[in-house]
C-alpha cells in the first residue's frame, strides 16, 4: 500500500466511525443546551439571548450555537418544538456534531503540517516509517481512530475537540513567528473552551521565549483585539458585565469533589465525588477545594520554572535552538493539563481531553535518543503509556456518558459503573501521572532542584494557612466557606449586608445593627442555614448577632447556633432597633456548626440578619 493510501484509508476511517455516531443521542442534556441556546440568539440576538438563558460558556460561544440553530432553520422549524426537541433529531444532531468532527479532522491536518514543516517548526525530523506513513501522519491517525476522540465529539456532542483545534493552530502560528495572530487565536480557542484559560501564562511565556518581548508585545496586542472584537456586541451593549461573568462564573458553578472525573477526590469520597460538597474540611482547616487549589498552583509552578530555566540555560549557552524551548513547553501543557484535571476539585470528565493530543505533540521529543535517532524502546514505552491512557480515560468518559443515558453507550461497558471499577481508574490515571513526573525528574538534575523547591512551597502554604491550628490561635468562622448555604432571599454575603446580594460590584453596605458597624461576619436573610465543616478542631464559638440597618422597621428574626444537628444556642426575637447581642457556645468534639436564623413566626418581611464577628477559639 502506497504513503497516500495508507493515509487516505486512515483519514476515511476515522471519518467513517463519526459519521455512524452522529445518530446516537450521545450526552442529551449536553445537546438540548445547544438547542436551547442557539434558540435564544437565533430569536433575541446574542446579548438578550444570553440574558433569558443559563448559558455558562464564554459569550462568544453563543454564536457558534446560534450558526447551529440558524442553519438548522435553513431546512426546519426550530419552533415545531414536538420535532425540534427530540433526542433522536438527526438533523439537529448532524448539525451539532459536525464542528467536533471538523475540529478532529483539523487536529489530523494540523499534526501532518508539523510533521511536512517539522525541521523549520522545530519539531524533530524522525526517519521513521510504517506502511510508509511518517510518525506525525501515524499520530494523526491514531488520534482519529483514538476512542477518547471518538466519545468526546462525534459521540457525547461536545466540543473540547474545537478547543484544541483551535489552540493547537494558535501554537503553530507561534512557530511561524506571527505572535499577534497567535494571540488573536489563543483568545478565539479560549472563548470556544474556557479551560484554555489555564494555558495563557505558559503560552505566553512560550512566545516570549521564540519572539522575544517584541513577540510577546505584539501577542498580547493580538489577544487584546480579539478579545475585544469577539465580545464587541456585548461592549457595544454596554453589557461587559456579562463577558466578565462568563469568565468567572465557573469558578464555583459546581461546588462538588468531582464530575465523574476519576481522581484524586473521586479516591478520598469512595466514588461519591458528584454528591460530596469540596467545601468539606480534609487537612487541619483547609477544605478540598483549597488543597486541590493548592495541588494544581504547585505543579503548575513547577511548569513555569522548568519552562523558564530554558530560558536560563540558552542564555548560559549560547544556544538559539527551539527544540528545547518547545519540548518543555509541550511537557508544562502535559502537567498542567493533567495536574487540573486529577487534582481540581469540580473537576469534569472531560477535562483530561486535551492529552490525547498533547502526548501525541510530546512524542517526537523523547522517542529519539541523546544522538537525535529513533529508540525502538522508547517507542514501545511510549506506545504502552498512551494506550493504557486512551483506554482508562475512554472508559471514565463512556462511565460518564453511561450514568446518565445508558441506552447510549457500548451495552458490555454501560453496567461497568461501579465503584470498585471507578475507583481503579482513577488509581491507574494517577499513576501515569506519577509516572510522567517520574520521567521528567529521571533525566534533568535542575528539574529535580525546581520540584523539591516546589514540594517545599507547598509544605509550607499547608503550614502556614494552618498556622492558627499550630499556634492555638482564634479562627474568624469567615475564613471556611460553608458547604450548605440555604436561605430565603438573596445569597449570603461575607463582611457584607446581604443586600449586597443585588447590584453587583458598584453596591455594597456595611455590616451594622443599630447604626453599630461590624468589620467581619455574615450578611445573611431569614430564613437561612448555613453550615460549616470545623473538623473536630475547636472549643468555644463566639458571635454578636441582631438584624441589620438596612432592614425595615417590620424584622424581626431569631439565631440560632446547631453543633451536629443538637441545638446549642437560641435567641429571643429580635427587632430592627434592638442592639446586637452576644452569644457564646461550647463546640467541643463538633464537627459541623450550623447557623440558623427564622422569621420569629411572622413571616421573613425585612428580615435581614447579621452574624457579627463570628470566631472559633481553639
Amino acid at each position: 500500500m502506497s504513503k497516500n493510501s495508507a493515509l487516505f484509508v486512515l483519514i476515511a476511517l476515522g471519518l467513517f466511525v463519526r459519521l455512524i455516531l452522529i445518530p446516537n443521542p450521545g450526552f442529551e442534556a449536553d445537546i438540548s443546551f445547544w438547542k436551547s441556546w442557539g434558540l435564544a440568539f437565533v430569536d433575541k440576538g446574542a446579548v438578550e439571548g444570553l440574558r433569558v438563558t443559563n448559558n455558562n460558556y464564554p459569550t462568544p460561544f453563543i454564536y457558534t450555537l446560534g450558526t447551529m440553530v440558524g442553519i438548522y432553520k435553513l431546512f426546519a422549524d426550530p419552533h415545531n418544538f414536538q420535532e425540534f426537541w427530540k433526542n433522536t433529531n438527526l438533523l439537529f444532531l448532524t448539525i451539532s456534531k459536525l464542528l467536533p468532527i471538523l475540529a478532529d479532522l483539523g487536529i489530523a491536518a494540523l499534526l501532518i503540517y508539523i510533521g511536512k514543516n517539522a525541521k523549520k517548526l522545530g519539531f524533530p525530523s524522525l526517519g521513521f516509517s510504517l506502511f510508509g506513513l511518517s510518525f506525525y501522519e501515524l499520530a494523526a491517525g491514531i488520534y482519529l481512530l483514538n476512542p477518547v476522540s471518538l466519545i468526546d465529539g462525534a459521540w457525547w456532542g461536545q466540543v473540547d475537540s474545537a478547543g484544541v483545534c483551535i489552540f493547537l493552530g494558535a501554537l503553530v502560528l507561534a512557530l511561524k513567528k506571527q505572535p499577534f495572530v497567535a494571540g488573536f487565536v489563543f483568545i478565539l480557542a479560549m472563548m470556544t473552551k474556557l479551560q484554555n484559560m489555564i494555558y495563557g501564562p505558559l503560552f505566553f511565556l512560550f512566545l516570549w521565549q521564540t519572539g522575544g518581548f517584541t513577540g510577546l508585545m505584539k501577542a498580547i496586542l493580538g489577544a487584546l483585539t480579539g478579545f475585544v472584537g469577539l465580545n464587541i456586541e456585548f461592549f457595544a451593549a454596554k453589557n461587559a458585565d456579562r463577558v466578565l461573568s462568563s469568565l468567572t462564573e465557573n469558578y464555583d458553578y459546581f461546588p462538588w469533589m468531582s464530575l465523574m472525573a476519576y481522581n484524586l477526590w473521586w479516591i478520598v469520597t469512595g466514588a461519591k465525588g458528584l454528591v460530596t460538597s469540596d467545601k468539606l474540611t480534609v487537612l487541619g482547616i483547609l477544605n478540598a477545594k483549597t488543597i486541590g487549589l493548592l495541588l494544581f498552583s504547585s505543579f503548575y509552578l513547577f511548569a513555569l520554572l522548568r519552562q523558564l530555566m530554558i530560558s536560563v540555560r540558552r542564555e548560559s549557552t549560547k544556544d538559539d535552538g527551539t527544540k528545547p524551548v518547545i519540548q518543555s513547553f509541550l511537557e508544562g501543557l502535559i502537567l498542567v493539563n493533567g495536574a487540573f484535571f486529577l487534582f481540581q476539585t469540580q473537576s469534569h470528565d472531560r477535562y483530561a481531553f486535551p492529552l490525547s493530543v498533547f502526548l501525541l505533540l510530546w512524542a517526537p521529543f523523547i522517542i529519539t535518543d541523546g544522538k537525535n535517532k529513533l529508540s525502538i524502546a522508547r517507542l514501545k514505552i511510549f506506545a504502552g503509556f498512551y494506550t493504557v491512557f486512551s483506554l482508562f480515560y475512554f472508559y471514565n468518559l463512556h462511565t460518564a456518558l453511561a450514568v446518565n443515558y445508558p441506552h447510549n453507550g457500548l451495552p458490555f461497558l454501560s453496567g461497568l459503573t461501579q465503584p470498585a471499577f471507578t475507583i481503579f481508574t482513577a488509581y491507574i490515571l494517577l499513576a501515569l501521572f506519577a509516572v510522567y513526573i517520574f520521567s521528567l525528574l529521571q533525566f534533568s538534575k535542575h528539574t529535580r532542584r525546581i520540584g523539591l523547591a516546589v514540594l517545599a512551597i507547598f509544605i509550607s502554604g499547608v503550614l502556614y494557612l494552618n498556622k492558627p491550628l499550630w499556634l492555638r490561635q482564634p479562627v474568624r468562622l469567615t475564613a471556611f466557606t460553608p458547604y450548605i448555604s440555604e436561605q430565603a432571599y438573596g445569597t449570603r454575603q461575607t463582611d457584607k449586608a446581604v443586600q449586597s446580594s443585588f447590584g453587583g460590584a458598584y453596591k455594597w453596605t456595611r455590616l451594622s445593627v443599630q447604626y453599630l458597624f461590624y468589620d467581619n461576619g455574615l450578611g445573611t436573610h431569614a430564613n437561612s442555614k448555613h453550615v460549616f465543616d470545623i473538623n473536630k478542631k475547636f472549643k468555644k464559638f463566639t458571635t454578636d448577632y441582631g438584624i441589620d440597618t438596612e432592614a425595615g422597621a417590620k424584622a424581626s428574626a431569631r439565631f440560632e447556633i446547631y453543633g451536629d444537628d443538637r441545638l446549642l444556642f437560641r435567641s429571643e426575637s429580635m427587632g430592627r432597633y434592638v442592639l446586637p447581642k452576644h452569644a457564646e457556645v461550647d463546640i467541643t468534639g463538633v464537627t459541623y456548626l450550623s447557623l440558623v436564623t427564622t422569621d420569629a413566626g411572622d413571616g421573613n418581611y425585612d428580615d435581614h440578619t447579621d452574624w457579627l464577628s463570628p470566631v472559633l477559639w481553639p
